[in-house]
C-alpha cells in the first residue's frame, strides 16, 4: 500500500514540476502533456528493454516448442516453406528460442528441396546458438546437396563439410556415409563415392546399407555400371557379406540399365585378389558372378550366329585372338542375352537360394524383363515362380503382355489373360493399354474395345492412339473407319496425337502417289482410290468431331 502512494506521490511531483505542462486542448479533460520527456529519444538498451516489456505473451496465448513444431509442419503441408521459416520470426517475437527439433525440421524440408544455402544459414544459425547437433543436421546437409540441380554448388559444399567433418573429428554414422555415396553418385563422381566407401570401411563401418548406396551410384553410370557391379559383387563375397534381396534387385537393376565398358579377360576385379581375375575357359558355363569369373568359348559361337563378325576373313583372323573378341564384344552378348554372362537363369535362381534369400515381386519383375525374348524362356520362369509358390502382381503380368506384344505374338499375348483370371487378378487399363500394342489386324482392335466395354473400361486416349498409330502403320483403311466412327458414336473428342497420327498418314499416302514410279500401275490405282475414299471420309469425319 505504501509502494503505491509512492508512485502516486511520484506521479504528481512529475507533473507539478514539469516546465511543459500546458493542456493540449482546454476543452478536454485530462491531457496534460509529458511533451519534455516523450521528446527524449531512448538509446538502444531501452528501446529493446521497452520492446520487450511490450511483447510479453500471457501465459494462456503463450506457445511452446511442440506448438512452433506443428505450425511448421502445417506450412510444409501446405507447401508454403516460406511462411514455414517465418516461424523462426514469430519465436523471436515472442522472445522464446527454437530447439534443435525445430531446426531438424526446417532442414529436412529445404534439404528435400535442394536448396543447399537455405540449409547452410539454419546450420549457421545452429552454431551461433550453440546447440548440440543431432545426426540428422548432418544427413540434411548432405542430402541437400545430392538434391541440388546446381552440381558445381553442390560438390563445392560436401567438400567444405567432408572438410568441417574431417577438422571437428565428427564421428560420422552407416547413414552419413550411405548419403554422402548417394549425393556424389547422383553428381557423377563415381569415383569419390567409391572412395567415401573405402573411407567407411577404414573407419570400421561397411554395412548393408552403404552397399546398396554404392548399387545405387554403380547404376548411375551406364556405360560402366555393371564393371562395378562386378567388382562390388566379388568384394563382399572377399568380406563374406552374403547378398540380401535389395542388393539382388539393384544388381539386375544394373544387368537391365549399364553396360561392362572397358571389361575384359584379364582383368581383376578386386586389386590384390587372384580369385577375382577374369578367366577364359574352353568349356563349361561362363559365369562373371563365380570365384574365378569366368568366360566360356560357347559366346563365341552365340556370336556368330548373331553375324557379329563382317566377313569369314574377319572370323578367321578374330577367333585366333579369343580373349580379344569376347573383350570387345562383351556387351553386344549382354543385348542378346542377359543372363547368358552369369550362369544363365537356372544358376541365379540357385544362387538366391544358396543366399537364403526369396525374390519379391519387384525381383521376379526384374528378372522377368531380362529373360531371353522367346515363349520358352518366359514359360519356364512361369512353371518356377508356380512351383516356389512365388507371390506375383498385376504389374508382373502386365510386363509379360507387353513383351509378347513388342514381339507380335498377340495370341500368346492373349494367353496370359488366363494365368491373369487363373491367380484372381482383374485386368486394369493399363492391361489394355500393353495389349493394344500388339492389336495391329482390325479384328483385334475391334475385339479389344469389346472386351473393355463388357468389362466397364472406357479406353483412354493412350489405348486409342496406340490402336490409331497401328492402322495408319499398316495401312488398313477399314481399321481406320472403323476407329474413327467409335470416336464420333462415343462423343470422344480426340486427342490432338490421334489427330497428328491421322494428319501424318494423310501426307504420306500423298507422298507415295507423288512418286508413283515407284510402283506399278496396278497398285498405284489402288492407292489412288483408297486415297480418294480416306481424304472424303477423314474431312467428312473433321467436320463432325468440331
Amino acid at each position: 500500500m505504501k509502494d503505491l502512494f509512492y508512485f502516486s506521490y511520484l506521479s504528481i511531483f512529475n507533473r507539478k514540476f514539469s516546465i511543459k505542462t500546458l493542456r493540449k486542448d482546454p476543452n478536454i479533460f485530462g491531457d496534460l502533456s509529458y511533451n519534455k520527456y516523450e521528446r527524449i529519444k531512448m538509446d538502444k538498451m531501452e528501446e529493446k528493454e521497452e520492446k520487450f516489456s511490450e511483447n510479453i505473451v500471457s501465459k494462456r496465448k503463450k506457445l511452446y516448442d511442440n506448438d512452433y513444431y506443428k505450425l511448421i509442419k502445417s506450412h510444409v503441408i501446405n507447401k508454403n516453406l516460406q511462411l514455414a521459416l517465418s516461424v523462426l520470426d514469430l519465436i523471436k517475437e515472442n522472445n522464446d528460442k527454437p530447439n534443435i527439433h525445430i531446426y531438424r525440421l526446417l532442414m529436412s524440408v529445404f534439404a528435400q528441396q535442394g536448396d543447399i544455402e537455405q540449409c547452410f544459414k539454419l546450420f549457421k544459425q545452429i552454431k551461433e546458438r550453440n546447440l548440440i547437433f543431432t545426426p540428422h543436421i548432418f544427413t540434411s546437409l548432405i542430402n541437400a546437396c545430392a538434391e541440388s540441380s546446381d552440381k558445381k554448388k553442390a560438390l563445392k559444399y560436401l567438400t567444405i563439410l567432408r572438410e568441417y567433418f574431417y577438422e571437428k573429428k565428427i564421428n560420422l554414422n552407416d547413414i552419413h556415409y550411405s548419403s554422402l555415396i548417394k549425393a556424389y553418385s547422383w553428381h557423377k563422381q563415381i569415383s569419390i563415392a567409391f572412395e567415401i566407401a573405402d573411407e567407411a570401411k577404414d573407419n570400421g563401418i561397411y554395412s548393408k546399407d552403404i552397399i546398396s548406396a554404392l548399387f545405387h551410384a554403380i547404376i548411375n553410370d551406364t556405360e560402366n555400371g555393371l564393371k562395378y557391379a562386378l567388382c562390388l559383387w566379388h568384394k563382399m563375397k572377399i568380406i563374406k557379406m552374403k547378398p540380401n534381396i535389395f542388393h539382388y534387385n539393384l544388381f539386375l537393376k544394373a544387368i537391365k540399365n549399364t553396360n561392362f565398358g572397358d571389361l575384359k579377360i584379364n582383368d581383376i576385379l578386386v586389386p590384390n585378389s587372384k580369385n577375382t581375375q577374369i578367366q577364359f575357359m574352353d568349356t563349361g558355363k561362363s559365369d562373371l558372378l563365380d570365384s574365378p569369373p569366368v568366360l566360356t568359348n560357347s559366346l563365341i559361337i552365340m556370336l556368330k550366329k548373331h553375324n557379329y563378325f563382317l566377313n569369314k576373313e574377319n572370323l578367321k583372323r578374330e577367333i585366333k585372338n579369343k580373349n580379344m573378341l569376347l573383350s570387345r564384344n562383351l556387351n553386344n552378348i549382354l543385348k542378346e542375352n542377359r543372363f547368358l554372362l552369369f550362369g544363365g537363369i537356372d544358376k541365379f535362381l540357385k544362387r538366391m537360394k544358396n543366399d537364403n534369400v526369396t525374390p519379391n515381386i519387384k525381383t521376379l519383375t526384374l528378372i522377368l524383363d531380362l529373360l531371353p525374348f522367346t515363349i520358352e524362356a518366359e514359360e519356364y520362369f512361369l512353371k518356377y515362380i508356380t512351383s516356389n509358390n512365388f507371390k506375383t502382381d498385376l504389374t508382373f503380368f502386365n510386363v509379360l503382355i507387353k513383351r509378347r506384344c513388342i514381339r507380335k505374338q498377340y495370341n500368346a499375348a492373349k494367353d496370359v489373360l488366363n494365368e491373369i483370371q487363373s491367380r484372381h487378378f482383374i485386368p486394369n487399363i493399363i492391361t489394355f493399354g500393353v495389349l493394344a500394342i500388339g492389336c495391329i489386324r482390325c479384328r483385334d482392335g475391334i475385339e479389344l474395345l469389346e472386351q473393355m466395354s463388357t468389362i466397364g473400361y472406357i479406353p483412354n486416349y493412350k489405348i486409342l492412339e496406340t490402336l490409331f498409330l497401328n492402322a495408319c502403320r499398316y495401312n488398313n483403311y477399314v481399321y481406320i473407319y472403323h476407329l474413327m466412327e467409335y470416336i464420333l458414336h462415343n462423343n470422344i473428342t480426340p486427342s490432338e496425337k490421334i489427330l497428328n497420327i491421322l494428319e501424318k498418314f494423310d501426307e504420306l499416302v500423298l507422298g507415295m502417289l507423288e512418286n508413283e514410279d515407284k510402283y506399278n500401275r496396278a497398285r498405284i490405282n489402288e492407292i489412288r482410290k483408297d486415297y480418294n475414299d480416306f481424304k472424303i471420309k477423314y474431312e467428312n469425319w473433321k467436320e463432325k468431331i468440331q
